[in-house]
């Protein structure tokens, strides 16, 4: 299998919940004392270890672009992850976070680097899926450092009252155009009180999901935070 972001042979797998985020909200587990993942092949399978390959996308990339090539995109995840999650604990109320205030350098940078993130996450599930997306533009978003016209997001406030603490991601919702291509595609990525709906859309699509959702051609550092809703492609 090849890389599909350059091409190179593929040695390496990508999590499909980033491996921090995990760390943050679950822990190091064990074999003694595992953590548990829940499909929809299978509920609470135990996982004793974060490099685990149950936890891992069956994409395969390089050890070049999963490393080297996408270390920024990781390391601003990391930042933004663990900034954003704590704000919205202590302000339960806020309806947008400031960046500026909370990366108060090279913010728009970071931000951009959050959005190639999401890129390489999203480009994963599209090969091991094999959604009808084409991947040219999210290989060509990473590697040449810009972002992708078609992918943006929505940050979301999830209610985490009374349930155990979770990281993880929703099935992806498609709406297929013309010709069997898909023209919007929509996911959520989950970690402890946030959650990210992750989107992609063809040029000229209109869709309820897209309204106040964050793009880095937006130029602002300003991110609305939405109630957490779970739901497919709406019109």
């Amino acid at each position: 299998m090849d890389c599909w972001i350059c091409g190179d042979p593929a040695t390496t797998g990508e999590h499909r919940s980033k491996k921090s985020d995990l760390k943050a909200v679950l822990g190091r587990p064990t074999q003694a004392d595992p953590m548990f993942l829940s499909t929809d092949r299978r509920r609470n399978h135990t996982i004793g270890s974060l490099d685990a390959n149950r936890l891992k996308s069956g994409a395969r990339l390089c050890a070049s672009c999963n490393n080297a090539r996408t270390q920024p995109h990781d390391f601003a995840w990391e930042r933004v992850s663990d900034l954003v999650r704590t704000t919205l604990r202590r302000n339960e109320t806020t309806e947008f976070l400031r960046l500026s205030r909370l990366v108060p350098f090279e913010t728009r940078r970071t931000l951009l680097h959050v959005h190639l993130y999401f890129v390489k996450v999203f480009g994963c599930h599209i090969r091991e899926a094999d959604i009808p997306i084409d991947l040219a533009p999210f290989a060509a978003a990473i590697l040449s450092g810009r972002a992708h016209a078609g992918v943006h997001l929505r940050f979301c406030r999830r209610e985490t009252a009374g349930l155990p603490a979770s990281v993880g991601m929703t099935d992806i919702w498609t709406a297929v155009g013309p010709g069997g291509r898909c023209a919007f595609a929509t996911w959520f990525y989950e970690i402890d009180n946030l959650a990210v709906n992750v989107m992609f859309a063809e040029e000229g699509e209109r869709r309820e999901g897209l309204v106040g959702a964050w793009h880095p051609r937006l130029g602002t550092t300003k991110l609305q935070i939405f109630p957490y809703d779970r739901r497919g492609p709406t019109a």
